[in-house]
């Protein structure tokens, strides 16, 4: 990493004297590299991340269902404490049913009370002066005066008015205080209450005009076609009828109805179903999901915290566990270690802001189909980055903890059957993209294959959708995530190699290219050096692949692991041949600290040039802390010869400065430096002096201690060994002269 790019100018500028910065990059980075407690801030980062992000999402998602009425529920919800709550839809019901069983009023017009009493009196009378008169009645010009005059019964219904004319009296007073429904007025079906015009209320329906003048025909004893003809005269009568319907007073009666209607009060206990996964949500289920909201106790919240905690622990502790196992070299760099951790935070934070942004979609009825963010979630972009930046087993279970993580955020009741699909997406996404060589293609692959595997695993979900609209929704919807994920995955590939200063195979690929500034210097200032490197390059990635390592890792370390030989090119052999007698002309010491300085020098173009990490590391471990064994013997030859005049010879000055190398792919590099510069020593080279060589070199490396470190097998180092014979035979065998 250049910390540099990071610093304020004021904080790394030169010192004039040593030219070297005030803050020492190189060291705060080793250090960084060292030390433990970076993994450590890294893996509890994302534990806690994990923890909030489920606790904030399962709370959103019981939010989510209070405002998304008429929809089925895409999740069953369970009561998270004892509660009470207020059934205000059931008291609703009642309320109104109590309203439609509230009495209608009705009151009593005291102004058509006296029309019909007056228009009854005057038929009474009309029927009395017809019976004085008899042939010689002439009726009035008014309605009970042509009635009279009109009644085929008279004499009947003039005997019984004669005979009961008291009565008849009384009983109109006592029957209009009720009052009489006219014609217009149809009266309901619920209980109706009169008020009299003196203010008394009576709980009486009242009779209509048919009932009423039945009433009145019952009262003076008619019978027959008598009784027909008076009703139908009292009735053309009371047509107009005494009451009116009182809106206000019925008003003030429904409410009071209602008013005394108890609310109903339901009670949950801790665990009941609330809400069945598929049942459409209602107001009722909102009203409970706010009740148990508001009786939650105010440490619920640090409780489910504290669940979630222990939760995403256990999954990442499995997570990591077969990681460990299956991928140790992984856990060697502390680097490494924090770029896969930024990763996953990276992933979880994405598929959390999905999930929120589906949320508010969902929410707001843009989305009506929860079965959707099932392709709504970039899956594949974590998985995809992971396998580009730390390789496809690292990917598959990091893949496995995202993929779990994430579905307990969205179906906690169906997060095994999710988890398992995205599960299956992440790790043939990380197979898809595994040996991706170059920007493009990665582009490509993530862009296709997303489309596919959303497509493909996820396809009996599209099918149960049924629904040629919501089809096309989701083949939009699985475009634009597949989109997004190729995009942002290859931005962020670019951001990782430069702030971590790492290597994927796209940016080894462009290291491998010879225009490189460093490769272009190195062939012109030392073509020898150069040769040697190309060599070297070959030899070290048919051995990385042969035994299933990094070839690309392997070829561009070898082809930078020399360039430190350009600060002083003329004193290796392969570049001078006249280099043996510069150094015969100077003490041991001397020339020991210019073969070794080509690894400082290396390092500080590495740096110079912003190489990556695995650059640095070739040319710092391709010697280890090998000793120059020829002028090591040099120098006791001449302290043999003048012990006098030569101080001490330690063997600590005449080894190299580096530790020996770890990785797989570092250890071939050193042992193909070995051979390949150990080759060109040989004399008309043959078959079986390669091979003798070869092996000597092999068994020296392993008795100096320079493979010490290696995580390289037996079986695998035989490999290797085989395949740098057969190369080297391949390159020195000799040709005919034509």
């Amino acid at each position: 990493m250049n910390w540099e790019n990071f610093l304020p100018p004021i904080l790394y500028r030169r010192r004039a004297a040593s030219d070297r910065p005030l803050i020492d990059g190189e060291y705060i980075e080793e250090s960084v590299e060292r030390s433990p407690v970076s993994v450590v801030l890294v893996l509890v980062f994302i534990w806690i991340s994990v923890a909030v992000m489920l606790t904030v999402s399962d709370s959103r998602q019981r939010d989510m269902l209070t405002v998304t009425e008429h929809r089925k529920s895409p999740f069953p919800v369970l009561a998270r404490c004892d509660f009470s709550y207020t059934d205000n839809a059931e008291t609703r019901r009642l309320r109104e049913k109590a309203r439609a069983d509230a009495p209608a009023v009705y009151r009593v017009d005291p102004s058509l009370q006296i029309v019909v009493e007056q228009e009854t009196k005057k038929f009474f009378q009309a029927v009395a002066k017809r019976d004085r008169d008899g042939n010689d009645y002439e009726p009035a010009d008014d309605l009970p005066s042509k009635l009279a005059a009109e009644l085929l019964e008279f004499k009947a219904i003039s005997k019984a008015c004669r005979l009961y004319r008291a009565g008849l009296r009384s009983f109109i007073a006592s029957e209009l205080r009720y009052g009489i429904a006219g014609r217009n007025i149809v009266l309901p079906e619920r209980p109706v209450k009169v008020i009299s015009s003196r203010g008394n209320e009576y709980l009486i329906r009242p009779p209509d005009i048919k009932i009423w003048s039945g009433k009145m025909a019952d009262a003076i004893q008619l019978t027959g076609a008598a009784r027909r003809e008076f009703i139908d005269c009292i009735a053309a009568l009371s047509s107009t009828g005494t009451v009116v319907f009182d809106e206000l007073k019925t008003h003030q009666e429904e409410e009071r109805a209602a008013n005394a209607v108890t609310p109903v009060v339901s009670h949950k206990k801790l665990g009941d179903l609330l809400i069945e996964r598929g049942e459409v949500l209602t107001a009722v289920h909102a009203d409970m999901l706010k009740s148990e909201k508001q009786t939650l106790r105010s440490g619920f919240g640090a409780k489910v915290f504290f669940f979630r905690v222990i939760l995403s622990l256990l999954i990442l502790a499995i997570a990591l566990f077969f990681l460990y196992f299956t991928n140790p070299d992984l856990f060697r760099s502390i680097r490494r270690v924090a770029l896969g951790g930024t990763v996953i935070i990276l992933a979880l934070a994405a598929n959390f802001g999905a999930l929120q942004l589906f949320l508010d979609f969902f929410t707001k009825g843009i989305i009506r189909e929860f079965g959707m963010v099932f392709f709504f979630v970039p899956i594949t972009f974590g998985a995809a980055l992971m396998s580009v930046l730390q390789g496809h087993r690292s990917a598959i279970f990091s893949g496995f903890a995202v993929a779990s993580l994430t579905a307990l955020m969205i179906m906690p009741d169906r997060s095994f059957e999710l988890a398992l699909r995205w599960f299956a997406i992440s790790a043939l996404m990380s197979f898809i993209v595994r040996n991706v060589r170059n920007y493009r293609s990665f582009f490509i692959r993530v862009l296709l294959g997303s489309i596919v595997l959303n497509t493909l695993i996820n396809i009996d979900i599209l099918v149960s959708f049924g629904n040629a609209a919501l089809w096309k929704i989701t083949g939009e919807v699985i475009c634009a995530n597949a989109f997004i994920c190729s995009v942002c995955g290859l931005l962020l590939v670019f951001a990782f190699e430069l702030i971590f200063n790492t290597e994927t195979n796209m940016s080894l690929v462009l290291l491998c290219d010879f225009s490189h500034p460093l490769l272009e210097k190195l062939k012109r200032e030392a073509p020898g050096t150069m040769m040697h490197s190309m060599t070297v390059a070959t030899l070290a990635e048919d051995a990385a692949r042969a035994i299933h390592a990094n070839p690309l890792r392997a070829k561009a370390g070898a082809l930078f692991h020399d360039i430190g030989k350009l600060s002083m090119p003329q004193y290796f052999v392969e570049n001078n041949v006249d280099s043996p007698k510069d150094h015969e002309a100077m003490p041991p010491q001397r020339s020991c600290g210019i073969i070794r300085g080509h690894v400082k020098e290396g390092l500080a173009l590495a740096r110079r040039y912003r190489m990556s990490r695995l650059i640095r590391d070739a040319i710092s471990t391709h010697h280890g802390d090998d000793l120059i064994s020829f002028f090591y013997r040099r120098a006791l030859e001449e302290n043999a010869a003048n012990p006098a005049g030569t101080p001490q010879v330690l063997e600590t000055q005449f080894r190299y400065d580096g530790e020996p190398p770890t990785e797989k792919e570092l250890t071939i590099i050193s042992l193909a430096d070995a051979c390949e510069a150990a080759s060109r020593s040989l004399h008309k080279p043959t078959p079986a002096k390669l091979e003798s060589l070869v092996n000597e070199i092999f068994l020296g490396r392993m008795r100096g201690g320079q493979l010490r470190n290696s995580t390289l097998t037996l079986e695998e180092l035989n490999t290797v060994r085989e395949c740098f014979i057969a190369d080297l035979i391949s390159i020195n065998h000799g040709r005919i002269a034509y």
